[in-house]
């Protein structure tokens, strides 16, 4: 039996041994005239392969949600450590006064119009327009025992979009709209609801926080905020 070895580089063999890559063997005469060619093919199995293949995505799958869970555990982490701030009275905003009788759609609007500037400020206006948009549903539904919260609501994104749709726009832009203000809303209604729980006067203690981390606090994260101002003694239930 006639041997000879053949040398590859560790990137090569690895391919080889996947079946990515066959070896091509040339057999010479002394005249190194080829004789004969040899192709050789690493048969492989591939539900191994499949199966090693889905492996791996599930373990980066894993590992990209295993970061952003610590990402955003991190992020809780100092909201709560901003909350726990103590506060600097020069730095308190001048509450704007808030009228609850006033049914204006166009305020309303304006508020919604404003959802942008800096973070603290910023943090106020969302909480204001929560808070306006939630009373003004809470009125409706006062008025008519028999409208639903849900009819409310409906109502006046309804009124809000007589304000916010342009001339000659056509129905995807309009929905693309509708579908902003309602989700904008929701989070607005979030950070009204939270601050209304931990105290609002904690907003101006918020200097790095973004508006978009607060409103999108789930359930289990705001009773874990409670719970920790609660062990801190800065919040009393």
């Amino acid at each position: 039996m006639i041997q000879r070895g053949v040398t590859l580089s560790k990137e090569e063999l690895e391919k080889y041994l996947q079946g990515e890559e066959k070896i091509e063997i040339e057999i010479r005469d002394e005249e190194d005239k080829v004789v004969e060619k040899k192709v050789i093919v690493k048969r492989v199995n591939k539900n191994v392969n499949n199966r090693k293949r889905k492996r791996n995505d599930e373990e980066i799958e894993e590992r990209e949600i295993e970061v952003k869970r610590t990402k955003r555990e991190n992020k809780i982490n100092k909201f709560i450590q901003e909350l726990n701030l103590p506060m600097n009275r020069q730095e308190e905003m001048i509450l704007e006064e808030q009228d609850e009788e006033n049914d204006d759609i166009k305020k309303l609007v304006e508020k919604y119009l404003d959802l942008g500037d800096m973070n603290s400020r910023m943090i106020w206006k969302w909480f204001y327009f929560g808070q306006d948009f939630k009373r003004k549903v809470n009125r409706k539904v006062d008025q008519e025992r028999e409208r639903s919260e849900q009819t409310a609501r409906k109502e006046l994104y309804n009124r809000i979009m007589e304000f916010l749709v342009e001339e000659n726009e056509d129905d995807e832009r309009k929905q693309d709209k509708r579908n902003a203000l309602k989700e904008r809303t929701k989070r607005a209604i979030r950070v009204y609801k939270l601050f209304v729980k931990i105290g609002q006067h904690r907003i101006n203690n918020i200097k790095e926080t973004p508006v978009s981390t607060i409103s999108s606090i789930t359930k289990e994260e705001k009773a874990e905020i409670i719970r920790c101002l609660k062990k801190n003694k800065k919040l009393k239930i």
